[in-house]
């Protein structure tokens, strides 16, 4: 969701504080000569454009609040990712890193006042994060609280360079295992992790010598000639003009008991949900748009051991995906399930790496993700922190995008797409579509209804 919804859920006032990371002293900044991974490199060089990129969370924290504790859980957080101690700094058409050790860094508290309105805070907290996650300034990531007298909220704002959504979800945990600990006196019970910044070198050492006739290329390759030289399109036409507001909001699928009908029906017919929930996107645009084809991107995450599994960074490749609708469900499973095998390979190639051997600048415009939030540590506990995710708005007239998420309580979908009243008709129709071949397969009642 955006500030906005997650202000307006929670309208409480409270007494808002900026939590900074800094670094008393300039000299603990060391050139380091690992190089930025190809997606925040392509990142970085597109900064300039001013357009907002971050990802965040909101959560609250338990008991009254403990301002010593939550300051040594922040730096704690930040000593233990390496990603949050390193910035990257243009230097002519290079991109140079500087990184510090940890126990370097420092927190600095601004008391900005009491709120009330959740408008005033909602602008507020966008027109912060906006100035302050910038991917050329460091750190690209704040920290604000909102304190009440029977509660407090903690939300984090982070650059997408810097993390991706899988390394928000860690957040809530992390936090407050740290604060937890901070409270007892006693060390966090937290694994170890690998630094992002090794998965970024060893990327670029990987990738040397890849050339154009690599099998992700030849992915890539299919996709854009069976889309007359671009990347896809949502199906429906969406009629935005350049620079519109983008229109963001959310839609359950299924609840608990109807993913779990939904999963068994989908592997009764050889699939599972994942393949099934691409299989019913696939029958969406074909009931609505006669294709014969489903078309997209999507990303895959990119962490390979334990380590990387709770680590902050950016762990994300984008791939195509592409299959012939089959006259059968358990046909139409296989085809999801075999091209989606292939994208996971495929998205071990960076996109900028990938359109770089292609010798072209193709942006993606219909984007679906999925993951399934019930493995991230802590997510049975999140109802219970009131837990939110939030994103940053976007004016785009082309980028619909869409985020199915499996939680404890069920199956969802984020979506953000142009605001114009076309598109509004034709992504809710779209999703309604989904939500109907989703409930076919699983045989459940009623269709939910969207949500703004």
């Amino acid at each position: 969701m955006d500030i906005k919804q997650f202000c307006d859920t929670d309208r409480q006032p409270g007494r808002l504080m900026v939590w900074r990371v800094s670094v008393p002293d300039p000299v603990s900044w060391r050139p380091d000569p690992r190089r930025p991974s190809h997606v925040q490199e392509d990142h970085l060089r597109f900064a300039h454009d001013g357009r907002p990129g971050w990802l965040g969370t909101a959560f609250d924290l338990p008991g009254e609040f403990n301002s010593a504790a939550l300051a040594k859980s922040i730096l704690g957080w930040v000593d233990r990712h390496e990603a949050l101690r390193s910035r990257l700094v243009k230097d002519g058409s290079a991109i140079r890193r500087a990184t510090i050790d940890p126990g370097a860094a420092a927190l600095e508290k601004t008391v900005v006042g009491d709120c009330a309105d959740p408008d005033e805070i909602a602008q507020l907290l966008e027109e912060l994060f906006d100035a302050e996650t910038k991917p050329l300034s460091w750190p690209a990531y704040v920290f604000v609280t909102i304190t009440r007298p029977t509660s407090t909220s903690l939300i984090l704002a982070c650059d997408h360079s810097v993390s991706d959504a899988y390394s928000i979800a860690l957040v809530p945990y992390e936090i407050h295992e740290l604060y937890t600990a901070a409270i007892l006196g006693v060390a966090p019970e937290l694994a170890p992790v690998s630094s992002y910044l090794d998965h970024a070198e060893s990327e670029r050492e990987r990738l040397s010598d890849l050339t154009d006739d690599h099998p992700a290329i030849a992915h890539w390759r299919e996709l854009i000639a069976a889309n007359g030289g671009q990347l896809p399109d949502f199906p429906l036409p969406l009629g935005a003009p350049e620079g519109t507001l983008q229109r963001t909001g959310r839609m359950w699928l299924l609840d608990a008991a109807q993913a779990s009908e939904f999963d068994r029906g989908c592997r009764s017919q050889g699939g599972n949900a994942t393949t099934g929930l691409f299989a019913c996107l696939a029958l969406a645009g074909k009931t609505l748009a006669n294709q014969q084809e489903f078309l997209a991107v999507a990303p895959f995450h990119t962490r390979y051991d334990l380590r990387s599994m709770r680590s902050v960074g950016w762990y994300v490749g984008m791939s195509p995906v592409s299959f012939r609708l089959a006259g059968t469900l358990p046909q139409l499973l296989r085809a999801a399930r075999l091209e989606l095998k292939r994208a996971k390979k495929t998205a071990q190639v960076p996109f900028p790496k990938a359109m770089e051997l292609l010798g072209t600048a193709l942006r993606d415009r219909f984007m679906v993700s999925y993951m399934d939030n019930r493995t991230v540590p802590g997510s049975d506990l999140w109802p219970q922190w009131r837990t939110r995710f939030l994103i940053s708005r976007s004016s785009d007239a082309c980028e619909t995008y869409l985020w199915i998420s499996r939680w404890q309580d069920g199956i969802s979908v984020h979506f953000r797409h142009p605001g114009s009243a076309l598109a509004r008709t034709a992504v809710d129709d779209y999703l309604a579509e989904v939500a109907a071949h989703a409930h076919f397969i699983s045989r459940a009642g009623p269709l939910p209804r969207l949500s703004n």
